[in-house]
């Protein structure tokens, strides 16, 4: 079995088609379980969230799940193949489970290190469980992913100080105001980036804080935190002149701020300027307001720029936490090669074994009146002698490489010890019992 994981991130796709691909929690299992009818996937984890669009599957035949996932990816972007996939990565085994290590460690992630990705990995794992899509090896891959990204944020310091992306979104208001004291925020959305956006403009010195949501009392529970004012998604235009700042994180699925709605909020304004920032995928906020006169409209993708300062001070963080990962995934790749060359393993030994047995009857045959101290040094002769035999194939079949060179040498062990074969008359001389008349 392999692993394969396909997918886009910030780094690979502009945030309009990663807004095209936006998956609900409520589709995850629906689309996961279609993913597993696939006759080469086995299993399947799917991973979405505002920077990246992420599966990963267990396949017998890696070419074609990639191939079945890129189809997946056409589809629900409603592009042609490919357009889309010119923005897609596609990892196989080794780089597959690596990879995902370092995303469930925050190295992956738009702002380095973030402590968010953990948590949306986990989510992702309990989707596949509840969708039923996740076995014995995805089981397996994401407890040891679990504990790899732990290990890289309590051995290192890359989870030390983690920036966000809201503070990265307050560092950008401070650029285009310089002093926030004072300044009015209004927050559309009450989840996580938004009480995490209110903590730092606080810290700012902003004081006066609306929050707007589509149901009041989320609004007003967040609100309270800050001695803030909430109000619901209908009431935004009679407040939204009095925000200096504008952060947008919701779930919807369609615009919430438009290039009129935010017109006349301006002109109420007195042409003072007004920063908008929207962190959502799909996005909140019309991109054609920012063709507005004295409008900041900031994406989630332009703040790559303030994060790339962050990415450079804690590289070094990040190289420790690499090698902490390469470590905690060769031992889960040991794992994954054994369940396939055990069996094979066993199988030879099974098959050696019975051949010993075979050659040592016809030899006692030849060898009349043996006495049991000389059968017993023909029995010990022959075991060893097979070992011995055995030992360099044995030996090279526990370490092999999860890759094609590891299959051929798979391949070639089966035929070299006679397994194709023995298979073979074994198939053969079941279908002639099968074909013989019931008695």
């Amino acid at each position: 079995m392999r692993i394969c994981y396909v997918g886009l991130n910030h780094r690979t796709a502009p945030v309009e088609l990663r807004e095209r691909l936006a998956i609900g929690a409520q589709d995850i299992a629906a689309i996961l379980q279609q993913t597993v009818s696939h006759p080469a996937i086995r299993e399947a984890a799917l991973l979405s969230t505002c920077n990246r669009v992420e599966m990963t599957v267990v396949t017998h035949d890696p070419d074609a799940a990639i191939a079945a996932l890129h189809e997946w990816f056409a589809r629900k972007a409603a592009m042609d193949l490919e357009q889309v996939i010119e923005h897609l990565y596609s990892y196989t085994t080794d780089d597959a489970v690596r990879h995902l290590y370092a995303v469930a460690a925050g190295l992956d992630s738009l702002v380095l290190g973030e402590p968010q990705i953990l948590g949306q990995v986990k989510a992702s794992y309990e989707h596949a469980l509840d969708a039923g899509t996740a076995g014995h090896i995805l089981h397996r891959l994401y407890q040891s992913t679990f504990a790899a990204a732990k290990r890289a944020r309590s051995e290192t310091a890359i989870g030390k100080q983690a920036v966000n992306i809201s503070s990265c979104a307050v560092e950008l208001a401070r650029h285009i105001f310089g002093d926030l004291a004072g300044k009015t925020v209004m927050l559309i959305g009450a989840g996580e980036m938004a009480e995490l956006a209110a903590t730092h403009l606080r810290a700012q010195g902003c004081t006066n804080i609306l929050v707007a949501n589509r149901t009041l009392e989320r609004a007003r529970k967040l609100a309270q935190n800050f001695d803030g004012h909430a109000l619901t998604l209908e009431h935004i235009e009679q407040y939204l002149d009095a925000a200096d700042i504008v952060l947008s994180s919701t779930g919807a699925n369609t615009f919430v701020l438009l290039p009129d709605t935010v017109e006349r909020a301006i002109r109420k304004r007195k042409n003072r300027p007004m920063f908008l920032v929207d962190i959502a995928v799909p996005r909140d906020i019309d991109p054609r307001i920012a063709e507005l006169d004295d409008i900041y409209l900031y994406d989630i993708d332009d703040l790559q720029q303030v994060v790339q300062g962050n990415r450079e001070q804690r590289g070094q963080e990040a190289e420790k936490a690499r090698a902490l990962l390469h470590e905690e995934a060769e031992a889960f790749l040991n794992w994954l090669k054994s369940l396939e060359t055990v069996p094979l393993i066993r199988n030879i030994q099974t098959h050696m074994e019975q051949l010993r047995q075979e050659e040592l009857a016809k030899a006692e045959k030849y060898l009349k009146g043996l006495s049991p101290e000389q059968r017993e040094a023909m029995e010990r002769f022959s075991r060893a002698l097979m070992k011995r035999f055995m030992h360099p194939a044995l030996k090279t079949l526990k370490t092999l490489p999860a890759d094609i060179e590891g299959d051929l040498l798979m391949g070639s062990a089966n035929r070299l010890f006679g397994l194709e074969q023995t298979r073979a008359s074994t198939t053969d001389a079941g279908k002639e019992s099968d074909e013989q008349p019931l008695r």
